[in-house]
């Protein structure tokens, strides 16, 4: 074996393996989805994590009674404990399990009137980028086999796969997909395909409404794209599309500010065109109980449309470093409000946000459950497509 094979072996191996407690500030840079091929038997047994169970007190009460496991445990205000056991919860048109049709009909000649989700596999020992493929609203699975898609590459020549959590449009009409020098919109409605020339290695997509897409790579600096128009412009505005959350106003279909949190620990918002921000305020952390603090944000922030922003995060809890977290934050104030404390023992970037289930329900993607919803209100967690999830999605639900 080649010392250049060896040393892809033990990054492959270390991938897997939950980030320690002085991760913390390595991890931030780690945003790029490297493409993995799965090793042979044996590695496993580096990584294994022994669970044991012991009676979580609820809310600073008595002990969950034995054999009673519930949806939810809130072990100090503010915060929710992922529960050993998750009671299952319908999401039409979500499936209960994610299950492809080999013979889903093509795009081209089925179109696809709206989708609720779109879907990626992830292969890593495939040659080639696996197709993506629409669920529409009606439960039915549709074949994109147009657009000529491949996989990102950054400037090292990492690979990831081409679609995003971001990629649906509102409406779910269409999809964006960043592209090597361009951003391809693919109309779900037509099977159209427009390709908009944005120069670099474009890695990250946020969709503005239903025109303007903001292209980007992993910091601040994005470009606007009008993609109807076939336009592309620099945005003064220091926005990043790797963790922001933005939409139209509704009614007027004014461009609103845009709320960004970040590496600064601030909560950001702008306005397109203007090169600062309309406000900034701290990350306030006060209303969680000591010991519980957020290390990193990651991936896109989701706006609920009343204020506030969901989005992933890894951090620490009383005791103990290194946890993974679902996080609710005040988009102006930068308070953060509730959090999903999804315990220890996940890869790295395990869990993204993917939409709002009503105005208060959260739709998550983790890396073992599949996927949930988590009640920001109540606390109540449950499962409503089973998991491990081998793919990456996009999710607009009516």
């Amino acid at each position: 074996m080649g010392t250049n094979r060896l040393t892809e072996l033990l990054e492959e191996t270390a991938a897997e393996v939950p980030a320690p407690a002085f991760a913390a500030t390595a991890w931030a840079t780690a945003r790029r989805v490297r493409r993995r091929r799965q090793l042979i038997a044996g590695v496993a047994a580096f990584a294994t994590v022994v669970a044991v169970s012991v009676p979580l007190r609820t809310g600073g009460g008595e002990p969950a009674p034995p054999g009673v496991t519930p949806s939810a445990i809130t072990v100090a205000a503010g915060v929710d404990v992922l529960p050993a056991d998750l009671p299952r919860r319908a999401v039409p048109p979500l499936p209960a399990t994610l299950t492809i049709p080999a013979d889903a009909p093509r795009l081209s000649e089925h179109p696809v009137e709206r989708a609720a989700a779109i879907v990626q596999k992830t292969e890593p020992d495939a040659d080639v980028d696996p197709d993506l493929h629409v669920l529409d609203r009606a439960g039915g699975w549709t074949r994109i086999d147009v657009g000529d898609l491949a996989p990102t590459r950054d400037e090292g020549g990492n690979q990831a796969y081409a679609l995003r959590s971001t990629a649906l449009s509102p409406d779910g009409r269409r999809v964006a997909v960043p592209q090597r020098q361009a951003l391809v919109i693919i109309d779900l409605t037509t099977a159209k395909v427009y390709r908009v020339a944005v120069p670099g290695y474009n890695e990250q997509v946020m969709w503005w409404g239903e025109e303007i897409v903001l292209v980007g790579a992993g910091g601040p600096g994005v470009v606007r794209v009008d993609w109807r128009a076939g336009t592309a412009t620099p945005e003064p505005a220091g926005i990043s599309a790797w963790n922001s959350a933005g939409a139209r106003e509704a009614g007027s279909g004014a461009l609103t500010e845009l709320v960004v949190i970040d590496g600064r620990r601030m909560a950001r918002g702008w306005v397109l065109g203007d090169p600062k921000p309309a406000w900034e305020s701290p990350i306030d952390e006060s209303g969680l109980p000591g010991g519980y603090r957020i290390s990193e944000w990651y991936g896109p922030a989701l706006p609920d449309g009343a204020g506030r922003v969901a989005a992933a995060a890894w951090g620490s809890r009383p005791g103990a470093e290194g946890s993974e977290m679902v996080t609710v934050v005040n988009g102006r104030s930068g308070v953060v409000e509730r959090i999903l404390d999804l315990g220890f023992g996940r890869g790295k970037m395990c869990c993204t946000t993917l939409d709002w289930v009503g105005d208060h329900v959260l739709l998550v993607k983790t890396d073992r459950e599949g996927l949930i919803t988590w009640d920001t209100r109540t606390g109540v967690v449950t499962q409503v497509t089973a998991g491990p999830i081998e793919a990456l999605l996009s999710v607009r639900l009516p």
